[in-house]
Parts: structure tokens; C-alpha cells; sequence
């Protein structure tokens, strides 16, 4: 992996460098759902979960549609991996 490419996609390693976000992409990857359905089903305490979908909202994976929380199609190929070619790709060049 160069290092152009590890800081280019930072903030994809800082999204799933933490658990509950990680469960927060896959709870919506499902389909859309509420704070209150976020924060009892994964026990994240209201600080907790504003602070972690202020960090989805702010690089465009997460938005708040009338149904609650969804994920964008950024968020959605995140949770697909779609990455992890890319990285494939590099570690192999």
C-alpha cells in the first residue's frame, strides 16, 4: 500500500477503526432506522451516537431522510467493500 493511497482513503480507515460505528453502516446497510432504534439495539449512549453519526454524516455516508437515518450510496458501497479492491490493486502494484 503506498502512502499516497493510505492517506487518501483515511477517513475510511477512521470509520472502521471504531465498533459502533462499523454496526451503526451495517444497521443501515439493512435498511433505514431511527435514533432511538440505533441507540437501544447497540447500547451507544446519546453523545456517543450523535458524535459517531456527525462522523458518518460529515463524509457522506450517512443521511437523515423523513424514514430516519440512510445510508448514501458512498456508505452503501463502503459497507460493500468496494474499497478493498482498490487496495487490493495497490498492494499488488
Amino acid at each position: 500500500m503506498t502512502r499516497e493511497f493510505a492517506l487518501k482513503n483515511r477517513s475510511i480507515f477512521q470509520t472502521f477503526s471504531n465498533e459502533h460505528r462499523i454496526n451503526i453502516l451495517y444497521e443501515l446497510y439493512e435498511g433505514p432506522t431511527n435514533w432511538s432504534e440505533l441507540m437501544y439495539k447497540y447500547r451507544i449512549n446519546s453523545k456517543s451516537l450523535k458524535d459517531h453519526l456527525t462522523h458518518l454524516f460529515e463524509r457522506g455516508y450517512v443521511e437523515k431522510p423523513d424514514s430516519g437515518y440512510a445510508l448514501t450510496r458512498e456508505g452503501r458501497e463502503l459497507c460493500e467493500f468496494k474499497f478493498l479492491k482498490d487496495l487490493r490493486s495497490q498492494a499488488c502494484s
